[in-house]
């Protein structure tokens, strides 16, 4: 859905640098969380406060990078379709 968007308003090379940056800094936040919940199942495989806490930021860490992504293709759209 990015790709088409940004062909479809010309993005320029820039904003596919920006592009590539968000969906690389949300693929890997996604590869750390999971990291970190495979690491605290085989530490603690029983219910623990400190355990759910470290999975509940490492997921947490997801949604700011997914945020910060949507709010960086949001921009880059918008200086794409305004510039003159």
């Amino acid at each position: 859905m990015v790709v088409v968007g940004g062909v479809v308003i010309r993005l320029p090379l820039l904003g596919w640098a920006v592009v590539a940056l968000a969906v690389g800094l949300v693929l890997g936040a996604e590869l750390l969380n999971t990291a970190l919940e495979a690491v605290v199942d085989l530490v603690s495989p029983q219910d623990h406060p400190l355990a759910k806490l470290a999975k509940d930021c490492a997921a947490a860490a997801v949604l700011v990078a997914a945020l910060a992504a949507a709010a960086a293709g949001l921009l880059i759209g918008a200086w794409s379709i305004l510039r003159p």
